[in-house]
């Protein structure tokens, strides 16, 4: 038994010793292939990681599955709906009448305040309302306070860890009251955990909704401001829930649509004309980009796709690259294993010993590659905008299954020279036969037509999200967002709005001011008008502006025609539409004309079309222009923002005179302000994210394809060593023969390039189909990155070209 123990760790303590000398021996060799494995598992991981971190959204919730947020839709008169917002009554009609239901809460998100605590002010711009029911469906946890209650009382508040610190430090703040700057004043009833990362929505307060909105659940069915979640049984039937939705609809919505369409509405599930509640799993939420009143903007699915796709190319390219060169050098060896066998190794142990060999090397790439990911991941999250972190201890399979991967692929990669150079006639092989077949090149050209062929279209992709990403900050948007300060809260300066303006217009950097409820690239809501200029009576939805004005000159809109409102009283029934709304409405002479639209306070009044605006950008360059009107703001209106216009010759000075103007207009009040150009430029982070995420995979997939290429490429001209000997002996230059060495790998970037080149094309095309303008495909990026590939893959071969080319042919004719 000993001496079996004894043998056996000899044979295991050997073949580590053969190992390792064939490490040092193949010193390059070694380095570069485990390398290029190491840098695959490292990538394949971090895709893995964003991957899982994207589809892990709401997941924290205890009975996700369970969840269902209540949508809607609807087509009227050709104006289709796609919110997420539903009426303030819906949750208590489900809750009545839906079979299943087991708790139903609704979510509101408030506008930018000032929320403070005796002396101490900050503004809030995640300030949400909420039922009690809240903590009965999503998973948050309430640390401290009332953890049963916590928004039953009157004017409650929960507010979060994190905001708890802010104010309160290491005090404990329930009983304590936080004052709004509209008035009304919230009793802190319990503190929570911060909403986690991976939630749809994140707030820093959430109130009582109750109080808000009291008396109104049995009323006001056109008051869709509210997102609506339910909590469901397990043994609650979809169909059956959403019979009960649409009796919901036929009963309180119909009515009411039908009135505002003046009898013309159709029952829905009938005709074009249709409204309807849905419900969308809460794990979908993330990822839907079209529904509109999303709370925080979401993710295309498209990528989590893309992603894992890259993903699973790239850790084959890098394992196939790692038994190709595993194979490659065991050519080499085929004398070697016939000595060993003269000497009395038998088949079994030559096996052994190659499989043993490969599986050592490709444990020490998967720990290289957790180093190589440690040190990506930091950079990786600071480039791209995320915020990732490695969850190894978090999933109990996924260390397993890294060892279990790890062993496959050294199985597999040993597994073709083991069994084959085993099996090789010991005479035959002492004779400089048999090892043909190891020596092929076709495997290897395929190897690099894989590799290429990823990294091109990547390139590509790369190249092309880059430029819609630039397309999207230079266009022009119909207006000048740049040199813009938009100050939030402007509602705080009361009836000293105007003297404030003078102020500021005083300022040699100012040019101009204005005031307005709504600003370009922040939610703007729907309002209808009725017209009947198309020979029928129909309802219009357009984009409501109300501003002073001083709106047009401060935003620099152009007009086409009519003019700008007026300094009288007379101006409060006109309005200015833009150009699509004068399509839409289709009018060839729309100054004049009258609509019937409703005012801020909700009253149905006449308008008259006093002016025409050009088409300008006020949402996404995701969208389509929409119809829009502009109307005058009416004294006393509570508006939210405040746009200065500045030269652009001291922006700093001419923020800091703002600054300085607000404080001593209005003390104790928080200066809440952005840059126009900034803010609107934050609509596209999902774009530019992507793009950057992409260059990283991009030049990481190179890479890995540079030292694949480099390590065939060292091993073709150590098996050519003799004929590039024989051929400088005849006379053949240096750099005939590196070019003889580099055409045989750089053939295969050719063929790499017809393919990759019409699969990013096609990709790309079904990309940028998802945005209404858009730039043009232009050939010459597809040749930038053929050219780089064909750089890159000269380079590569050639350093090792040359240096077997400029070898001393008598060296080389005496190899082996």
């Amino acid at each position: 038994m000993k001496h079996l123990i004894f043998t056996g760790g000899s044979m295991i303590r050997n073949y580590f010793i053969v190992a390792l000398r064939n490490y040092l021996k193949y010193r390059l060799h070694s380095l570069v292939n485990i390398l290029g494995l190491s840098g695959g598992i490292a990538i394949s991981i971090l895709i893995l990681i964003l991957v899982r971190n994207e589809l892990s959204y709401d997941r924290y919730n205890t009975n996700w599955q369970q969840i269902y947020r209540v949508n809607s839709r609807a087509s009227i008169d050709g104006n289709v709906f796609h919110q997420a917002i539903t009426p303030v009554p819906l949750a208590g009609a489900i809750k009545k009448q839906v079979p299943g239901t087991m708790q139903v809460t609704r979510l509101l998100l408030g506008s930018h305040k000032k929320v403070s605590y005796k002396d101490v002010h900050y503004s809030a711009d995640r300030f949400y309302y909420a039922d009690n029911s809240f903590f009965s469906i999503f998973s948050i946890p309430i640390i401290r306070g009332d953890k049963i209650n916590p928004l039953i009382k009157p004017f409650s508040i929960v507010i979060t860890q994190g905001t708890a610190q802010k104010y309160f430090g290491s005090a404990d703040p329930v009983g304590k009251v936080l004052d709004l700057d509209n008035g009304w004043s919230f009793t802190i009833t319990a503190v929570c955990s911060n909403v986690p990362d991976n939630s749809h929505f994140h707030f820093d307060y959430l109130a009582s909704l109750s109080d808000i909105y009291t008396g109104l659940d049995n009323a006001e069915w056109s008051m869709e401001v509210v997102a609506t979640y339910v909590l469901f049984g397990k043994e609650a039937g979809i169909d059956s829930v959403q019979l009960a939705l649409d009796e919901i609809v036929r009963v309180h919505m119909i009515p009411i649509l039908d009135k505002l369409m003046e009898g013309r509405l159709q029952e829905f599930e009938k005709g074009e004309d249709y409204y309807q509640f849905y419900l969308q799993p809460l794990t979908d939420i993330h990822f839907d980009t079209t529904t509109g009143d999303e709370f925080e903007a979401g993710i295309h699915k498209q990528y989590i796709y893309i992603f894992s796709v890259i993903a699973v190319l790239i850790l084959i390219i890098a394992c196939v690259n790692f038994m190709n060169l595993s194979t490659a050098k065991s050519a080499g060896r085929a004398r070697e294993v016939a000595l060993r066998k003269v000497a009395g190794a038998s088949k079994k142990q030559m096996i052994i010993q190659f499989l043993s060999e490969s599986v050592f090397l490709s444990f020490l790439a998967l720990f290289l590659s957790m180093v190589i990911l440690e040190l990506l991941l930091r950079p990786f999250n600071r480039y791209s905008g995320m915020n990732l972190d490695i969850f190894y201890f978090n999933t109990w399979y996924l260390i397993p299954s890294f060892f279990i991967g790890a062993l496959l692929i050294g199985i597999f990669a040993g597994s073709y020279p083991a069994f084959y150079l085993s099996s090789f006639n010991t005479v035959s092989v002492l004779r400089g036969r048999n090892s043909k077949g190891m020596k092929s090149t076709t495997l290897r050209g395929l190897l690099v037509l894989g590799q290429f062929s990823v990294s091109i279209a990547l390139a590509i992709a790369s190249m092309i999200m880059y430029g819609q990403v630039r397309f999207f900050r230079e266009t022009n948007l119909g207006f000048n967002k740049n040199d813009v300060v938009v100050i939030q809260r402007a509602y705080a300066l009361k009836d000293k709005t105007d003297a404030f303006k003078a102020e500021l217009l005083e300022y040699p950097g100012i040019m101009n001011a204005s005031v307005s409820l709504a600003m370009p690239g922040r939610t703007m809501d729907y309002f209808p008008v009725r017209t009947d200029t198309t020979g029928r009576k129909e309802i219009l939805y357009l984009v409501p502006i109300f501003a002073d004005r001083n709106f047009l000159e401060t935003m620099q809109l152009y007009l086409v025609e009519g003019k700008n409102f007026s300094d009288d009283s007379s101006c409060l029934n006109s309005i200015i539409i833009n150009e699509a709304a004068v399509k839409r409405l289709g009018m060839t002479d729309p100054l004049g004309k009258i609509v019937r639209g409703f005012s801020i306070s909700g009253e149905e009044k006449n308008y008259t079309i006093t002016g025409v605006v050009r088409d300008y950008h006020f949402e996404s360059l995701r969208k389509q222009v929409e119809p829009l009107a502009m109307a005058i703001l009416e004294k006393g209106t509570h508006v939210q923002y405040l746009a200065v216009r500045l030269d652009g010759s001291d922006r700093n000075g001419a923020t800091k005179h703002i600054e300085n103007t607000w404080e001593k207009f209005v003390r104790d009040e928080p200066f809440d302000y952005y840059f126009l150009d900034e803010d609107l430029n934050m609509q596209y982070k999902e774009e530019e994210s992507t793009a950057n995420i992409f260059s990283i995979f991009t030049f990481l997939a190179i890479l890995i394809a540079a030292l694949g290429l480099f390590g065939l490429a060292s091993h073709t001209a150590e098996q050519r060593t003799r004929e590039i000997g024989i051929r400088k002996a005849m006379g053949a230059s240096t750099n005939r023969i590196t070019l003889m060495l580099a055409l045989q790998f750089t053939r295969w970037v050719f063929w790499s390039c017809l393919i990759a080149i019409p699969v990013a094309w096609i990709g790309m095309r079904l990309w940028l189909s998802r945005f209404a303008y858009h730039i043009a495909i232009d050939g010459w990026l597809f040749l930038l990155a053929a050219a780089s590939a064909f750089i890159i893959a000269v380079v590569t071969v050639s350093y090792q070209a040359v240096r077997s080319a400029n070898e001393n042919p008598v060296h080389a004719l005496q190899y082996e």
